[in-house]
């Protein structure tokens, strides 16, 4: 089951902005009563309200898509809306304690069903031949130092048997 956002038009005068961005530059505006708006506990921290001025040129229905990723955006709902003057009130349903059922101060405009991820897949276990009873093959850059000094002991034996003989 995917999970879904809501998208409802305020019916109530506010002039907040509580968005993702207003709250990492630190803003914490008193919110109006959300949960009684939405019928519902809210976590204020995964909403966005802002007036749909805000967007500028932008229109709702493409910033929805850009920053939620809904799976899909139907024709009417996109109408919908692009049609709103106003606020607007963005809700993950994670954000939500139960079904919302919105009061006067929000119409319902549409809800979109988000694209996720697919945890459904297995993967196989990852094959461990770790055992403590197998020595491990020397490392060959450990082989050649462990001979070096036999090597030069050897060099030097040779250098004064022929220093003996001539």
């Amino acid at each position: 089951m995917s999970e879904r956002l809501h998208v409802f038009a305020v019916n109530a005068e506010t002039g907040l902005r509580h968005t993702h961005l207003t709250r990492a530059q630190g803003e914490a505006p008193a919110l109006p009563p959300l949960a009684d708006w939405l019928g519902t506990a809210v976590d204020t921290d995964e909403i966005e309200l802002f007036p749909i001025r805000d967007l500028g040129d932008m229109m709702l229905s493409d910033y929805i898509t850009m920053a939620f990723a809904p799976k899909a955006l139907e024709g009417d709902d996109a109408r919908r809306m692009n049609a709103l003057l106003g606020h607007v009130l963005l809700v993950p349903e994670r954000a939500l304690g139960g079904k919302p059922t919105p009061g006067a101060a929000l119409t319902l405009i549409a809800s979109l069903p988000l694209a996720g991820a697919d945890h459904k897949a297995t993967l196989p276990k990852a094959a461990m031949d770790l055992r403590a009873d197998q020595p491990s093959a020397p490392h060959p850059a450990t082989s050649r130092i462990g001979g070096l000094p036999w090597l030069i002991l050897g060099l030097a034996l040779v250098a004064l048997i022929l220093l003996w003989v001539s």
